[in-house]
């Protein structure tokens, strides 16, 4: 299947909220009470932030050649841990639509790490931390694991080379 990566925009809004009230809504149920207008007006926010300040929020949606919605991801910058004073890019979410084959899904979440470490390096930020409350977790901490990601229980951490390469500047 063909499809491509973007900036999410106001107008994607609606398909995200919907895709996560039919497939993740049920992963907070019990801990958390789902409230779709208060996860839209969050969401609506960040895009306003993402297309203002690029910097600040990564919110990109794959979508098909119909412009059917199959993942978003959101990560945000300006996080630190109570230990120490680097900065990391949070992932807030990683959704894909659950009715894709396995194939597809792993490929997604492939693309979603690697954009999630290219936009670190643009912000020039050392950790990116990704963490799951899934109950079925471990594929996707497997794929983390995979691509350099230290494993903290439901938490994946990776730190990243940040300025220039030892091997440039030798060039």
């Amino acid at each position: 299947m063909n499809y491509t990566w973007r900036p999410a925009n106001g107008l994607d809004v609606k398909a995200i909220v919907d895709m996560a009230v039919e497939h993740f809504l049920i992963e907070t149920d019990g801990i958390f009470t789902p409230e779709p207008v208060i996860y839209q007006r969050n969401l609506t926010l960040a895009v306003i932030n993402q297309f203002y300040g690029p910097l600040t929020q990564l919110i990109s949606i794959a979508v098909d050649e119909n412009n059917t919605l199959l993942a978003y991801t959101w990560a945000t910058r300006g996080e630190r841990a109570v230990w120490s004073d680097d900065e990391m890019v949070s992932v807030r979410i990683a959704h894909l639509d659950l009715r894709l084959t396995a194939r597809l899904r792993v490929q997604l979440v492939k693309d979603m790490l690697k954009m999630w470490e290219d936009w670190a390096r643009l912000c020039n930020v050392k950790v990116v931390c990704s963490s799951t409350m899934r109950k079925e977790q471990n594929a996707f901490l497997k794929l983390h694991e995979r691509n350099g990601y230290i494993l903290r229980g439901s938490y994946a951490y990776k730190k990243l080379p940040i300025g220039p390469s030892r091997d440039s500047l030798q060039s």
